[in-house]
């Protein structure tokens, strides 16, 4: 095999300069060499020697190398993880040949005309792992923020920026390297003039062509704009509803202003192994599973968990099972469905689960709508829309850490309610319109919850009917004996608890869901050989912090 005695950005000697590529270097001219004038002909092996006007071909991996030093350098992150980060700025490639072959392919077939293939770019690449590289830090995601609390985001071709505390985005002096996952395509918005430039609420342009839950809309805004907030606690917007109730569409526009990809759109092969979502998750920043029919693993619920409040993404080449790269980071999901399919109770407590409304029918029995029949925005109201979710993004950017929630919300929830009282404060004038449909989607959603959890709605219903307003001790059994008198007349015996360890674990699924009403709910230690619970309201000073 052809050795490149110029290996990708290794050093001088002299200088620590990179070392110029070979076809830099002026091309020899050999001449005819005779047997004579080397001696071989008394050897008696006489050899034939013939005029070159190149120096000898390399072979294809070493071509490939050739190739991305012109464009490329080589670093390597805190991680351990090596990039090729291009020499005019935009995109780094991760050095993963399964990530980034078609690209290299493309580059090989438009600079020097050559077909390479798979295998090619492999040796390539695992030959390039062991040259000399720099050290960077690496952007990820869709939007990300350096050490300086600058939010970045690639935008029409550049990389623009938020600086700490501003809401208009400014174009750096350098280049930041960042990385996207590997099915992105970069955002894009046309240039509109006119008053309607700079209007914020052209978010609400999608609620023309697909329903939104009624009184919901500041929900999924806020939700929209979260998304594009990676370094935040993530969460999944679940639609449930009707096939023809608009949640593909409604899915469709979101995915699409929040992270446009080039292709697979939507997912409608539901994962069912956690590699599936691994593999998701590689190629895109927010998962978008359409109609998902069957459920979810409980396994692949817990990745998903995992994955929204940050978690690592390991890439293992085909066939190999050793790790080459990894990353730390944070995935939304978007998914819809016939009836809810959350069920893990962890990744319940980060599910804003909506119910679309059902597609309304006139005199004839035929669906009737005043939206748009378009399945996706055309690109003008697009770009209102994304010009307005940027404009949204400046100023849940620059106000986020100084506004103080003055209420009491479950933990992961906070970041939703920051962005949600600046987004309707910002849409409509009032951060209170946000906390109004927040407080109705919560309380509506722990009725259903409550509903499902037969302990939790007999504590509840106990409370109500004898008027308890301070917290009560007893013993597990004397809570069994009370409380069964407000049995759900829906329970079965089987789902009732028998006995009083049995209704402790009940309790303890309960407390979440009685603690989002205002109800506490927990254990008081041992008395002999009786554990005692504690339950009752909690007191007022305590139930908004």
């Amino acid at each position: 095999m052809y050795d490149n005695p110029y290996p990708l950005n290794q050093p001088s000697t002299e200088n620590g300069a990179c070392r110029p590529h070979p076809s830099a270097y002026p091309q020899m001219d050999y001449q005819a060499i005779s047997p004579e004038s080397t001696g071989l002909h008394n050897s008696g092996q006489q050899r034939s020697f013939y005029r070159v006007g190149r120096p000898p071909k390399p072979c294809k991996a070493n071509l490939i190398r050739q190739i991305l030093h012109q464009a490329y350098r080589l670093v390597a992150d805190s991680n351990g993880v090596y990039f090729l980060v291009p020499n005019c700025g935009g995109p780094v490639l991760m050095l993963e040949a399964e990530m980034i072959a078609p690209i290299i392919k493309h580059i090989a077939a438009s600079t020097n005309n050559r077909d390479v293939s798979d295998q090619n770019v492999r040796d390539a690449l695992e030959i390039i792992r062991g040259d000399y590289s720099d050290f960077s830090t690496i952007g990820n995601g869709r939007t990300w923020l350096d050490n300086y609390d600058n939010r970045y985001i690639a935008l029409n071709g550049k990389v623009m920026m938020l600086p700490p505390k501003q809401e208009n985005m400014i174009q750096p002096e350098l280049a930041y390297p960042y990385w996207h996952p590997a099915n992105s395509r970069p955002f894009h918005t046309m240039y509109i003039q006119g008053h309607s430039a700079m209007d914020l609420s052209g978010v609400r342009i999608i609620e023309s062509y697909v329903p939104i839950p009624k009184d919901r809309d500041l929900l999924i805004y806020t939700f929209m704009v979260l998304c594009l907030m990676p370094e935040r606690q993530q969460l999944v917007l679940e639609l449930t509803g009707e096939l023809k109730s608009g949640m593909a569409q409604l899915q469709d526009i979101i995915k699409r202003i929040v992270d446009p990809v080039i292709k697979e759109n939507a997912i409608r092969d539901t994962p069912t192994k956690v590699r599936d979502v691994d593999q998701k998750a590689w190629r895109h920043h927010v998962l978008n599973l359409e109609y998902v029919e069957d459920g979810l693993s409980s396994a692949v619920q817990r990745r998903m968990f995992e994955l929204l409040c940050k978690s690592r993404l390991e890439w293992k080449a085909i066939g190999c099972h050793e790790i080459t790269s990894s990353l730390a980071v944070r995935r939304a999901f978007l998914l819809s469905s016939l009836e809810p399919v959350i069920t893990q109770p962890e990744l319940v407590e980060l599910t804003l689960s909506l119910e679309m409304p059902s597609p309304s029918t006139d005199k004839t029995g035929k669906a009737s709508s005043q939206c748009h029949t378009q399945e996706s925005l055309p690109s003008e109201d697009q770009s209102r829309v994304f010009n307005a979710m940027l404009g949204l993004l400046g100023k849940a950017h620059a106000n986020i850490d100084q506004v103080l929630l003055d209420r009491r919300v479950p933990e992961g929830w906070h970041d939703l309610c920051r962005i949600g009282m600046i987004v309707a404060d910002t849409l409509t004038g009032r951060a209170e319109a946000f906390w109004a449909q927040y407080e109705a989607y919560r309380n509506e959603r722990l009725c259903e919850m409550t509903e499902e959890e037969p302990i939790a709605k007999a504590v509840v219903e106990y409370l109500r009917i004898n008027g308890i307003t301070e917290a009560i001790e007893n013993p597990a059994g004397v809570w069994l004996a009370i409380l069964t008198e407000y049995r759900p007349t829906w329970v079965s015996d089987s789902q009732w608890p028998r006995e009083a360890r049995g209704l402790g674990a009940a309790f303890k699924r309960a407390a979440p869901l009685l603690d989002a009403q205002g109800i506490t709910c927990y254990s008081n230690g041992k008395r002999g050989s009786k554990r005692h619970w504690v339950i009752g309201p909690i007191g007022l000073a305590m139930q908004h912090f």
